[in-house]
């Protein structure tokens, strides 16, 4: 059962904050997200991003990535547990889960890709209703996650800060050799607001299914 809800948001988006208030509701807990601006030298140069990656893009990426890795510490200094983390364009759309699995993240949002991250093909996948294991195969975006234990956050933090280079945080989140689990169908979807970091012709939807606006 889910014991802390954490919404992570600009300062400076107050009608994305409202939003999220109006169209999710009970006792949510506001994150303070890491704006571009705020990125520090050392994340800048760790983070990779493609050559002609726009430059705001790849600052928001960092900003992103921060905002997440400062909650998992967050979650591991206050030893919390059954921890539900969204992004603020977030949608629920189903109920959560009251029980899932406690020695890995469980994905209640996002999108289904093939394991390797230039493979853009179809995935063919066959989801059970409820808990399923994440295997051949990854969910993208951080839309909206539990985090059954503080040990959990703890292992994939450790693995994140050992890495001399980062990728995106949902890239690191598959790669941090964590248990993975989804709750099908999708407890939240895509609201479809734009992202703050770079423009987007599609949405996550509650089938874990990429698909345009």
């Amino acid at each position: 059962m889910i014991e802390h809800k954490f919404y992570i948001n600009l300062e400076s988006d107050i009608l994305r904050k409202e939003r999220f208030l109006k169209e999710n509701k009970g006792d949510w807990i506001r994150w303070d997200a890491t704006h571009r601006d705020d990125v520090s030298d050392e994340l800048d140069k760790r983070m990779r991003s493609m050559y002609n990656y726009p430059r705001k893009s790849h600052l928001s990426r960092c900003g992103c990535f921060h905002s997440h890795t400062r909650l998992l510490l967050h979650i591991i200094e206050n030893k919390l547990n059954n921890v539900l983390v969204c992004e603020d364009d977030a949608l629920q759309v189903n109920e959560l889960p009251t029980e899932y699995p406690k020695n890995g993240i469980v994905y209640v949002g996002g999108f289904i890709h093939q394991s390797k991250m230039m493979d853009n093909s179809p995935v063919d996948v066959n989801l059970k209703k409820g808990i399923n294991w994440i295997h051949e195969y990854r969910v993208l975006m951080t839309m909206s996650y539990i985090i059954p234990t503080w040990e959990v956050a703890h292992e994939m933090l450790s693995y994140i800060d050992t890495r001399p280079r980062f990728s995106a945080i949902d890239i690191m989140y598959g790669n941090s050799g964590v248990l993975q689990y989804l709750n099908y169908p999708a407890s939240f979807e895509e609201s479809g607001i734009q992202s703050t970091i770079h423009k987007k012709t599609k949405r996550a939807n509650r089938y874990y299914k990429w698909i345009k606006h």
